[in-house]
């Protein structure tokens, strides 16, 4: 699922390196994990909604995923779909039925087992309701064969079906849990993940309990999760977050300000971290309002950011530049995009506009404690004036900015980060083209939208990354209400007895797999 964040390329190596190291992980976990105690870990803000089909934000979606799953998931590479609940699956000649086999050990966390009437019940509620119904768009019948197995048929074609049900938005649960909650969100759900709710308390923090019926087992022939639980806490300042695991009061976080990254690295208190992640951070306008009403005053943006010096004063040099809204560890990036700088050109375009003289007033905003988001706020602030548009620097609540940006009630906002939430392009390009139009107001041409659909149809590798060039390209014109950035790494911070943390490169955190030692 697509990842919004208000918080935090040059990625650090490739698929096949992932993997190495991943290998390497799974070796040590075997000769020397530990099972018990429970993780603190801190966010910016903690989720907002345990739905998986009503949320858009980042944080929710990646600990969601550490409590629902679905009938596939990405590896942890995020270069394939691997069995979830379901342990197999096969394809008619035709590739219109993909017929999947239950796992006889998936249960949800009250114990009862996973039927074919739960899933089938999770997915039409999700064809049918939330943000992100058009992943089963295509879905002809979901229909049942037995307990342990279920056909679901395509109208045609989809190249993405799997990455799609692989997407948290298509995560399972009960019948009864779905039939009785309607249209209405889950707030307490019964997944088959490895950890389940004990209790949530809203801008405070989420707990979490080991699942005690969870089906993956670990090297030591038990289930996991190694620990018994795990704390998410809402920390609001990035600094805050480091001296409270230097201190041992947390056990680690995300989102560390790059500018401490070289003074972390050498620092024995805590460990730092860094995963190679499908990650870009943008610049965000609404363009229901002026100025950005203008698609030019949006191209005189663009130009007027050097994104050389955004990577180096706001990332300590560990970014790339962004060339697209597409990440550039993801599949079908356009390395032939481009998002030049150019103020002379700039200038010019806002003398075309309906704006020649400029524009004051208006507010940037960003949550609190980010710095990340102040860094590129003050950056942004000042290579903006150079064309005419006086910006002023507002920090806001994340959960308060969260909501205002469901609303559609902000003007422009610094900070904002996508992690893709799914390997493959469809769901990040469909959501910023067809559904919800990433909340900007952006309208896409009928030609575009028509392209977006035929690019997830597609099955001709070749065509598919034609199709993504072309979007990505009309994108970059059209400036639709993101301003990429730069392309980032995750960046973590861990105290020392915390043994085999990974992030996914689709954000995912993997906390069952993680271990303390003592």
């Amino acid at each position: 699922m697509k990842r919004r964040a208000f918080l935090g390329s040059a990625l650090a190596g490739t698929g096949l390196a992932v993997l190495g190291g991943w290998r390497r992980t799974a070796v040590a976990e075997a000769a020397s994990a530990r099972r018990g105690g429970t993780l603190t870990w801190a966010y910016t803000t903690i989720p907002l909604r345990l739905d998986p089909l009503w949320t858009q934000a980042r944080t929710d979606s990646i600990i969601i995923s550490n409590i629902a799953q679905g009938l596939v998931r990405a590896n942890p590479t995020a270069t394939a779909v691997e069995p979830a609940l379901a342990e197999r699956w096969s394809v008619s000649g035709n590739g219109l039925t993909y017929t999947f086999f239950l796992r006889s050990g998936a249960r949800f966390h009250d114990g009862r087992p996973v039927t074919a009437d739960d899933v089938i019940a999770s997915l039409e509620r999700s064809r049918t309701l939330g943000v992100y119904k058009w992943s089963l768009a295509d879905v002809k019948t979901i229909a049942k064969l037995d307990d342990k197995r279920v056909a679901i048929v395509l109208n045609a074609p989809v190249a993405s079906i799997l990455a799609r049900l692989a997407m948290i938005s298509n995560a399972i649960f009960p019948k009864d849990q779905v039939t009785s909650t309607g249209q209405r969100e889950l707030t307490k759900p019964i997944g088959t993940g490895p950890f389940m709710v004990r209790e949530w308390v809203a801008n405070d923090h989420l707990t979490l309990d080991a699942n005690p019926h969870y089906w993956e087992l670990a090297p030591d022939g038990k289930p996991y999760p190694y620990l018994d639980g795990l704390v998410i806490k809402q920390v609001p300042e990035d600094t805050t977050k480091v001296l409270q695991i230097q201190a041992g009061d947390l056990g680690g976080a995300e989102a560390i300000p790059f500018s401490q990254v070289p003074a972390l690295k050498r620092d024995q208190r805590g460990q730092l971290l860094t995963f190679p992640q499908q990650q870009v951070y943008f610049m965000v306008v609404q363009l229901t309002r002026p100025p950005f009403d203008d698609v030019k005053v949006r191209q005189a943006m663009s130009l007027a950011l050097d994104r050389k010096v955004f990577v180096d004063r706001a990332t300590a040099g560990l970014a790339v530049p962004a060339n697209s809204f597409m990440p550039k560890s993801g599949l079908y990036w356009n390395g032939h995009a481009s998002l030049p700088y150019d103020l002379t050109k700039a200038k010019q375009l806002m003398r075309e506009s309906k704006y020649p003289n400029g524009r004051g007033g208006i507010t940037l905003q960003l949550p609190s404690g980010s710095q990340i988001g102040r860094d590129n706020a003050v950056l942004a602030q000042q290579m903006w004036g150079e064309i005419g548009l006086q910006v002023q620097i507002q920090e806001v609540d994340g959960s308060a900015l969260s909501a205002a940006w469901y609303k559609s009630n902000y003007e422009a906002i610094s900070g904002y980060q996508w992690t893709n939430g799914m390997m493959d392009p469809d769901q990040l390009v469909q959501f910023f083209f067809i559904d919800p139009r990433m909340n900007t107001g952006y309208q896409p041409s009928d030609q575009a939208v028509r392209m977006v659909k035929a690019a997830a149809e597609e099955l001709d590798p070749a065509k598919r990354r034609q199709l993504y060039d072309q979007i990505q390209t009309i994108y970059n014109t059209d400036v639709g209400g993101t301003i990429s950035l730069y392309y980032t790494p995750s960046v973590n911070y861990l105290t020392p007895h915390v043994r085999d943390f990974y992030r996914t490169p689709l954000g995912v955190p993997l906390y069952w797999k993680t271990w303390l030692a003592r």
